[in-house]
């Protein structure tokens, strides 16, 4: 990790990763039959301290192979960044600080929005691959920019807080779900813990997603949707940004809502494991005291971090990272 204080920046290095290549029966279904995205997840959290006393304001993804040239980050099928330190909006797990895919593109806050971030909190991020050039990489390096602004500096700015809406979540096991031949939906309603406002937002789907939406639950009105881009065979291409800065979305404390996932595929049998759906967005509370705090002792809590085997590098360079868990104390969850 290295921190530029004249650009304000934070470049976290981590690798070098073995990246697998697809099999060729994973390479025959994609190409011959169009079937679901396959991908090869590193289920170890890199972790390390947010080391500057200032917020964060976008961040950017680079890859490199082992020679140091920069590689296409299609390689990258998803990338997500954690803070053990805060919860999530809506699910009792440790917060998702950003989560970035194959077709999102780098973000930067719009307007004069900020994330607030203490200094010593510890953060960490986890990949999942996606080689489909045929040929396994050794080498690899990841590399996470991320923007910051010092504290003094942001006192004008407002203070948001990332959310995360999924169609089929299920803490500390996978996301996904069976997509079925035609059109098909799957849907996730919740109540809001806090009152604010969406300012921005967009998402993730795997191929043949066609849309992903938040609704209202009790009014049945639609407050926004996220359409996908996709080719000719289904397969997703982009997913856009939505920015509320002049008219921002209501959600209100102890209101229903409802994300809705619509895919459509065309195969004949039923794609196992095959969707993903979910939205991934900027909050403005009301009341940032508001804010659901973490419970160590809930047992959904406790099988989030179970399922994410922390690495810690050794100081000796040359020995093997160890795996340890991460504890709280009674002042860290409040």
């Amino acid at each position: 990790m290295r921190v530029d204080s004249s650009r304000h920046t934070i470049a976290v290095d981590a690798g070098p990763f073995d990246v697998r290549a697809m099999d060729s029966t994973m390479l025959k279904e994609m190409e011959m039959e169009h079937s679901a995205m396959h991908h090869d997840e590193e289920r170890r959290v890199f972790r390390f301290d947010w080391p500057v006393d200032g917020v964060g304001r976008g961040y950017r993804i680079e890859l490199r192979d082992a020679s140091g040239a920069v590689i296409p980050r299609a390689l990258l099928h998803h990338l997500i960044a954690i803070n053990f330190d805060r919860r999530q909006f809506i699910y009792p797990m440790a917060e998702r600080l950003f989560g970035i895919g194959r077709e999102t593109p780098d973000i930067s806050l719009p307007g004069s929005l900020v994330v607030p971030l203490e200094k010593g909190q510890r953060l960490g991020f986890y990949v999942a691959w996606h080689n489909d050039s045929g040929h396994d990489l050794h080498g690899v390096t990841v590399r996470i920019t991320i923007d910051w602004i010092p504290r003094t500096a942001a006192k004008s700015y407002t203070a948001v807080l990332p959310v995360y809406f999924d169609a089929a979540n299920v803490v500390g096991a996978t996301n996904t779900f069976d997509v079925p031949p035609g059109r098909s939906s799957k849907a996730f309603e919740f109540t809001s813990p806090v009152s604010g406002h969406l300012v921005s937002v967009t998402g993730h789907m795997h191929d043949y997603g066609g849309s992903v939406r938040l609704e209202d639950a009790e009014t049945g009105k639609t407050l926004f949707t996220l359409e996908t881009e996709r080719d000719k065979a289904g397969r997703i291409v982009r997913i856009p940004r939505k920015v509320f800065l002049l008219k921002p979305i209501r959600m209100r404390e102890g209101h229903r809502y409802r994300i809705v996932a619509q895919y459509d595929s065309p195969l004949k049998q039923t794609i196992t494991g095959g969707g993903m759906a979910n939205i991934l967005g900027v909050f403005s509370p009301d009341l940032h005291s508001k804010w659901p705090t973490i419970d160590a002792n809930d047992p959904e809590f406790k099988k989030d971090i179970e399922s994410l085997p922390i690495v810690v590098p050794q100081a000796d360079a040359t020995a093997q990272p160890r795996i340890e868990r991460i504890t709280y104390s009674q002042h860290q969850t409040h």
